[in-house]
């Protein structure tokens, strides 16, 4: 069977935005000092940026920091058929963004690659991730292997097709939602577009 529509389409990535008065983000709220190891990470070789990201995260959220940062998360407002997206922290010179996803159980995210580099952090429950390998040749994207993501758990990557993957809480006998901390190598204007690389022609899981 053909396969049509398979990756949706992005606009030319316009000139990042620049932010001449920037205000104290909930991220420095909840996270004193994070925002700044972010922007030494992004200091490094494009193809070292995600991978130093990673280590800012984990570097910053400590055991000890850790609740209080997801208590402060769950207290935002909410969706209820969706998970939840939080924009903390918004990078006065428009390199990267950090948000916050809350995720209710049986809440997932679409099969997607990414725009960019990007980082997570798993803060608190369990987020199933699921890879898919791409096959130009079928323009389809299978998936072959799921991951449980506990808390304390850290990934990252860079932009395109290698990594290919859904997220989202599993745990149906929890009531608790999972939470996770995402940096995107974009700024705060962009990431509802630029950022996931959704994909349409996709072998569902089970």
């Amino acid at each position: 069977m053909a396969h049509t529509s398979l990756i949706a389409p992005i606009s030319p990535r316009p000139k990042a935005l620049r932010y001449p008065h920037p205000v104290k983000s909930r991220l420095d709220q909840l996270l004193p000092g994070c925002s700044t190891a972010l922007v030494h990470a992004c200091r490094e070789a494009p193809d070292l940026v995600p991978y130093r990201v990673r280590q800012a995260l984990n570097r910053t959220l400590t055991p000890a920091l850790v609740p209080g940062v997801v208590a402060g998360l769950l207290n935002l407002p909410r969706a209820e058929q969706t998970y939840s997206r939080h924009v903390l922290h918004a990078d006065p010179q428009g390199r990267f963004t950090v948000v916050a996803l809350v995720w209710a159980s049986g809440q997932f995210s679409p099969v997607h690659a990414h725009y960019t580099w990007c980082a997570y952090r798993v803060l608190s429950g369990v987020l199933t991730e699921t890879h898919y390998a791409w096959d130009a040749a079928a323009g389809h994207a299978y998936p072959f292997n799921s991951i449980a993501r506990i808390a304390g758990q850290s990934v990252c990557g860079h932009a395109g097709l290698e990594l290919i993957h859904r997220l989202g809480n599993a745990a149906h006998e929890d009531p608790a939602p999972a939470v996770s901390l995402h940096v995107y190598g974009i700024d705060s204007e962009r990431v509802s577009t630029h950022v996931n690389r959704v994909l349409t022609s996709v072998q569902r899981v089970a």
